[in-house]
């Protein structure tokens, strides 16, 4: 079975919480770049935005398609709404700078987060795997 690191996703979704793997500035950088466009496609608020950068669950429906916007716009949520793992590898190796042990954990992370199950709607699917995503970097002792 092919790995799928989705570590992106985790950065995405978490803001910078992964500090000790990622350059955190350009992971916030990147994320609010995205959102903020995304935020007129999806009827989000500045509060829905608040959240995801402060590592929080999405209060809202908007909230919670202001992260599935972000995801499809970083390529790493399919239209399908399972994540894509050819761009989760790619993009983990990205921000990882290929570190081997920075990579290890992503791919861990990946692969425990692309097999849960998550609800056929897009927003609901992504706030599924920003949980996941966050309980596992918790569980990698990198919260």
């Amino acid at each position: 079975m092919q790995s799928t690191p989705i570590i992106l996703v985790a950065i995405v979704l978490l803001g910078a919480a992964l500090v000790r793997a990622f350059d955190e500035k350009e992971a916030l950088a990147k994320l609010m770049e995205t959102a903020e466009g995304c935020i007129p496609e999806v009827g989000a608020s500045d509060a829905d935005l608040q959240e995801l950068v402060k590592k929080q669950p999405a209060s809202t429906y908007a909230g919670k398609c202001l992260r599935a916007c972000v995801m499809k716009s970083f390529g790493v949520l399919g239209a399908d709404g399972k994540l894509d793992t050819e761009a989760g590898r790619e993009k983990a190796k990205q921000y990882t700078g290929n570190d081997p042990a920075k990579l290890k954990i992503a791919l861990e992370i990946g692969d425990t987060c692309a097999a849960i199950t998550v609800p056929d709607d897009h927003c609901e699917a992504a706030e599924a795997y920003g949980a996941c995503f966050k309980g596992e970097a918790k569980k990698h002792g990198l919260f």
